[in-house]
């Protein structure tokens, strides 16, 4: 009986999964990777800073770093303020843009009442 839920859950996963990354996904990943990385340069040391590097510098793939962004923006937010982290986030959202499916990608902003 395991085996047939091994079986489907593999080609479940299959049609979900993408595909195999090329040379420029792994590039661009690294790219975005770095970015984040280099928004958190220049902080004092402290215990959520750490944490937080060690999960952007072993994040397995791009969804991964994609959901790291809010954690960030709350980080930043607190040790230089909203706009600014607000606008450092925009920066690393755009190299995000063409890797996500569509589904993951930033929607435009609603509008204000």
């Amino acid at each position: 009986m395991s085996w047939k839920k091994s079986r489907f859950a593999s080609s479940l996963m299959s049609l979900f999964g993408e595909t195999a990354p090329d040379a420029s996904h792994a590039s661009r990943l690294k790219e975005a990777r770095q970015a984040m990385l280099d928004c958190l340069v220049g902080f004092d040391p402290s215990e959520e800073l750490t944490y937080l590097l060690n999960r952007v510098q072993y994040a397995p793939d791009l969804q991964s770093l994609w959901y790291l962004r809010s954690d960030m923006m709350q980080l930043l937010a607190g040790h230089v303020g909203e706009r600014i982290a607000k606008a450092r986030i925009q920066y690393v959202t755009t190299l995000f843009c063409a890797l996500l499916p569509v589904a993951q990608r930033p929607r435009a902003a609603r509008l204000s009442r």
